[in-house]
């Protein structure tokens, strides 16, 4: 078991989908309390019914200011503190060149990845600057947000400012004892993938077979990540056993990047 999880209160956005569920699923068998924030009800009433006790399914529109504050205040309510917060909405973007790119679909990538983690963090802050343990944020950005590559610029674009924010932000908080860090991860085998493998594919004239192929090689590791081996590094940070870690950007690519 990790130190200092058991007992405590995790707050998870975009705990529906991949990466979200597997972390809600990590941080609950470690024994914390699990606020699953989403806005699918279907998947957030199937993750509550599967895990039990602890866990406390919300429905809410990460982008919304009020959504959010109603989210962290029933964590408040029900578990009394905040004490891990784990900023991980997120969508994929269209694999196409910014020139063709409509500003609706740009606007709804940057609420999502970037709006979402800018108001999760912020009253996460809020909250922990008044409790004794302070807390730990984790924002899951991607190796995007350390590269570039050509047609996902408006989705790297977004994990950039993530990285950036978080980095920010923890110039802001070493000070009240809140840590924070980010998880990058390279590919994920998770639904998020579909669309982008299907992008990816069209613009290398490759079916998705092949694209899954010639992505698995670009990795020296040869596969994808599972969900689950993002979520292990995210309790991680979130535990107590790395106290020092703070401001840093943890790369889960399989050798991906640098």
């Amino acid at each position: 078991m990790l130190k200092g999880i058991a007992g405590r209160t995790a707050v998870v956005t975009g705990a529906a989908g991949g990466i979200g569920s597997a972390t809600v699923r990590r941080l609950h068998a470690e024994g914390a309390n699990v606020v699953a924030v989403d806005i699918d009800a279907v998947g957030l009433d199937a993750l509550a019914a599967e895990l039990g006790e602890r866990v406390l399914a919300v429905r809410a529109d990460v982008t919304s200011a009020e959504d959010t504050a109603m989210f962290f205040q029933r964590a408040v309510d029900t578990f009394e503190t905040v004490d891990m917060f784990h900023a991980n909405a997120g969508i994929e973007s269209k694999v196409i060149p910014v020139a063709a790119f409509d500003i609706d679909d740009f606007d709804k990538v940057f609420a999502v990845n970037v709006r979402s983690a800018f108001l999760g963090s912020a009253a996460a802050v809020r909250i922990m600057m008044g409790q004794p343990d302070r807390g730990k944020i984790v924002f899951t950005a991607s190796i995007a947000g350390l590269k570039s590559d050509a047609g996902v610029t408006v989705y790297t674009a977004s994990k950039h400012a993530v990285v950036g924010m978080a980095r920010g932000l923890a110039k802001e908080t070493g000070g009240l004892g809140i840590r924070v860090n980010v998880v990058a991860p390279g590919p994920v085998d998770t639904r998020m993938m579909r669309p982008l493998e299907e992008g990816l594919g069209a613009l290398a004239g490759l079916d998705a077979a092949g694209i899954q192929a010639a992505l698995a090689v670009a990795i020296p590791l040869g596969r994808y990540a599972e969900a689950d081996e993002v979520a292990a590094t995210v309790a991680w940070l979130l535990s107590d056993e790395v106290p020092y870690m703070h401001g840093e950007v943890v790369t889960v690519g399989g050798g991906l990047y640098p």
